[in-house]
Parts: structure tokens; sequence; C-alpha cells
């Protein structure tokens, strides 16, 4: 990557003990000038008030406890979310989230459209689900090249690796997530259809790494695969017919 001016606010959540993604957080800083480095926070490394009891209650309110993991990152999340509100100049300014395991795929056509697609929308997703995201096909439109934009299906939003936020979806955002229950990138299931508008691009412009998750074990990754492929083809079906 090459350094490249930076018409927007980059965060990138990382932490000093995530060793194998070091070189890939050295990427994104060299790649983002004056990148806001957020600690993640690990619940095995740092005191989180109440743990226990909030996996409890996620299990009671959604029928599985928050791996601890998972509970780090919506308070890590929160954090940036909170800081978009302080920082937000305006109702169309865009603030791009990225991870440790984040990976730009064109940085130049990010740049060259970032501020004039986002002011459409509340929330943008530049990478999703591991490049099984859906856009719907009634709002699907050229952005450049082989790049397409619109409205994704809900179904297949998922992932928190490359998204973007004005300071309506940070705000909204922040009020979903203060009663604990899914893991974070569960968007669907934390916000009401027509809430935020919602945006994205396929194929992705930011994806992921292969390194392991340090949310979940990497076990049963056979399983999950077939899983994702099933549920990609109907997601496919489904973003035909809207």
């Amino acid at each position: 990557m090459t350094i490249s001016p930076k018409p927007f606010s980059v965060y990138l959540i990382s932490s000093a003990y995530e060793h194998s993604r070091k070189q890939y957080v050295e990427q994104l800083m060299h790649a983002f000038t004056g990148i806001t480095q957020v600690e993640a926070i690990y619940p095995s490394r740092t005191r989180i008030p109440f743990l226990d009891q909030l996996k409890e209650l996620s299990m009671l309110r959604v029928g599985r406890s928050l791996r601890d993991g998972e509970i780090g990152l919506i308070l890590t999340s929160r954090n940036i979310w909170r800081d978009i509100l302080q920082k937000s100049k305006n109702d169309e300014e865009h603030f791009l989230i990225l991870e440790s395991d984040s990976k730009v795929i064109n940085i130049d056509i990010l740049e060259a459209h970032f501020s004039k697609v986002t002011r459409n929308y509340d929330m943008f997703f530049w990478g999703a689900w591991f490049g099984h995201l859906r856009l719907l096909r009634s709002k699907r439109r050229q952005l450049q090249d082989k790049y397409f934009i619109g409205e994704p299906l809900r179904n297949a939003v998922a992932c928190t690796y490359g998204y973007s936020i004005n300071r309506k979806a940070a705000s909204c955002l922040l009020k979903a997530t203060n009663r604990i229950a899914h893991p974070v990138d569960e968007f669907k299931k934390y916000l009401k259809p027509g809430q935020l508008r919602w945006g994205a691009v396929v194929p992705e412009l930011i994806s992921v790494h292969d390194v392991p998750s340090t949310i979940q074990p990497n076990s049963g990754k056979m399983i999950e695969k077939i899983w994702i492929f099933v549920l990609d083809i109907r997601n496919y079906f489904l973003s035909l017919l809207n």
C-alpha cells in the first residue's frame, strides 16, 4: 500500500497482544495517515464489571450466552461510537471503522468514492460477511469497474471489519446495544428495518486476512462453511426478488 491523502476519519481496533496481526496493523496505519487506534477490550486482560451478569442476561434474552470476546467487541465498539458523537461535524460525515485483520482491496476506489457514496447512507458496509453480502436487485447501481453499490439484503449483513457510520447511526447503535443481547455485528437484530439507511458495495473493497479469530474458536470451520454456502444460495434468490 502507498500513503494517500485521508479524506475521512478512520478508527482501527487492535491490541498489543495480537502479535500475529502486527504486520496487518502496520499496513493499515501506513495506508491511512492519522488513523485513530483503539485498544481492543479483552475481558481476560481488562476487568469488566458484572461480566458474569452480562453473560446471564444475554442467555435470558436470546437463548445464548455471549462469549468474552463478543462482549469485549461490543464495549470497544461503543467507545468508538461515543467518540464519533463527540467528533462529528455534521450529519453527513462518515467514520470508517476497521479491525486488526482488515484488508483493504482497493484503496484508490475507496478514497475516490467514500464521501460521495456515504452522504446517501447512515451506515455503509465496505465489506461484510466475508464477501457473501448481497445487494437488492432493484437498488443496485454501478460504482466503478466491477464494483456496485446499493441497499443490502438485511439477512446477508454481518461482521465489523469494514463499515462506516455517521452520527445518527452512532447514536442509534449506542441506544440499541445499551441492552446487551446479540453479538455486535448482528445489526439486523439490534436495528429495525428502515431505522437507518443502509448501503453496501459488492464485491468487497475491504476484506479480512486469513488469521485465527480473536472472538470465537476456530473449530467446526467446515460446518460453518457449509452453512454459509446454504445461506448464500438462499440470499441470492431473495436479493433477486427485491
